[in-house]
């Protein structure tokens, strides 16, 4: 991971999991706070839910102009819906 915080993609997607988890806490807890701050998530299910996480942003990065809209309804939409 440390090798990525210069990574542009990598901190955009960082920055829409964090948009996305203070509006909707109840349903995205990023894997980094369910292993480090989360005594009750065991790791297995952190992983399991991590690797969840992972599949749909891996869509989201790939919409065109994420860049321009990483903070839109569009998003936030897109997200919800492959919860």
């Amino acid at each position: 991971m440390r090798d990525k915080t210069a990574d542009k993609t990598f901190l955009l997607q960082k920055r829409i999991e964090a948009h996305f988890s203070a509006k909707h806490p109840e349903k995205w807890i990023p894997l980094y706070s369910m292993v480090t701050y989360s005594p009750h998530i065991r790791y297995s299910e952190a992983l399991v839910n991590g690797n969840k996480q992972q599949a749909i942003m891996d869509k989201i990065m790939a919409m065109p102009d994420i860049e321009a809209k990483w903070d839109s309804a569009e998003v936030e939409n897109a997200i919800l819906n492959s919860l």
